[in-house]
């Protein structure tokens, strides 16, 4: 039987003999958690076994949470892990963990079993395969459904950004760090906004926006430079709550009408980044929002906001109108890319 792709991604294999039996060991691993998930292909697809989620600074190294997580549970016979951040040479490491994780350690500690490691949004691009068309929201419906390379642009914690080669019938994801790109103004408050970061940052780049401390930024930049209301309840509000939450929630209510503003102006800067994309790689097989954010406020993007913006975004305007925008509505999708990179492709 043949397992069904939303998107047709290049796997090695979408088949399984009914006697075929594979066992599969795949993580989403952050600086704050480690998801883990262990799961099985058959002929009639794919079944999640187990599944549990660890605070990483919990753990001494990730090779500690692999040793709990399977005791008790047959060795998988394949192994991948989605992580944010660049992969190089089979490992990576964290930023703001003593971690650094080694395919080859990693295959030890499993005896022998074969490791991959994919960036998150790579694995989010392989994560499309395995999503239904219900979890995926049309923001901004394209004139023309021509396939064509896709983009993905996810707002989180961090800004990643990972695409998809089309090669006429099928597709191939590739990471990228286009999150980390120079922040390009449109007007002069965007100027504003520059100048605001400059004074903080050596280099200002899109994820400093396109965040949840980007969310934070534009409401301080409102407050602290153009003066407008901050509430006491939402300064109260968080010390206890995460920052960006308490300014979506205000917003998503209509209960601070800076707060409004500042999300409005994170759906344009969506927008343009996404346009940017769009254009870098000739998305006209579609540009997907991944990450925590746009889910969270899928109310809150204003699907006229990205018309206009895609219609004045310079002389290939007639291109960005042709492209569909959607928003992934399943958060799990690196881990379900992952899951399906050891099933599928190793």
């Amino acid at each position: 039987m043949e397992i069904a792709l939303l998107v047709p991604i290049a796997f090695k294999q979408t088949k399984f003999a009914h006697d075929e039996n594979v066992i599969v060991l795949a993580g989403d691993i952050g600086g704050t958690k480690a998801n883990m998930s262990l799961c099985k292909f058959t002929a009639s697809g794919m079944e999640v076994v187990k599944e549990k989620r660890y605070v990483s600074k919990d753990h001494i190294s990730f090779t500690d949470i692999i040793s709990n997580f399977i005791e008790g549970s047959p060795n998988p016979q394949k192994v991948c892990l989605s992580v944010a951040g660049p992969v190089i040479d089979g490992k990576v490491k964290f930023t703001n963990l003593s971690w650094q994780i080694d395919i080859k350690e990693i295959s030890k500690t499993l005896g022998g079993s074969p490791v991959a490691i994919l960036n998150d949004l790579e694995a989010t691009a392989y994560g499309l395969a395995a999503l239904k068309p219900e979890e995926l929201h049309t923001l901004h419906q394209g004139t023309n459904e021509t396939p064509g390379n896709i983009g993905i642009l996810a707002a989180g914690t961090g800004l990643g950004e990972a695409g998809l080669f089309f090669d006429g019938s099928r597709y191939h994801p590739f990471a990228t760090e286009g999150g980390h790109c120079d922040y390009a103004p449109r007007t002069k408050q965007d100027l504003g906004i520059l100048y605001f970061l400059q004074a903080r940052h050596e280099h200002v780049s899109w994820e400093r926006l396109l965040s949840g401390n980007g969310i934070v930024t534009i409401w301080e930049y409102l407050t602290q430079v153009e003066n407008k209301p901050k509430p006491q309840w939402i300064l109260d509000a968080m010390k206890t709550t995460d920052p960006a939450a308490v300014i979506s929630n205000a917003a998503k209510d209509a209960q601070c009408s800076t707060c409004v503003e500042a999300i409005k102006l994170f759906d344009r800067f969506l927008a343009i980044e996404a346009a940017n994309m769009i254009l870098k790689f000739k998305a006209t097989g579609g540009l997907y929002l991944a990450g925590g954010i746009a889910p969270k406020i899928i109310n809150l993007l204003n699907p006229t906001t990205w018309k206009e913006i895609f219609e004045s975004s310079g002389r290939m305007k007639h291109l960005l109108n042709t492209v569909s925008v959607y928003v992934m509505l399943n958060e799990k999708a690196p881990m379900l890319g992952s899951i399906y990179y050891a099933g599928l492709n190793m």
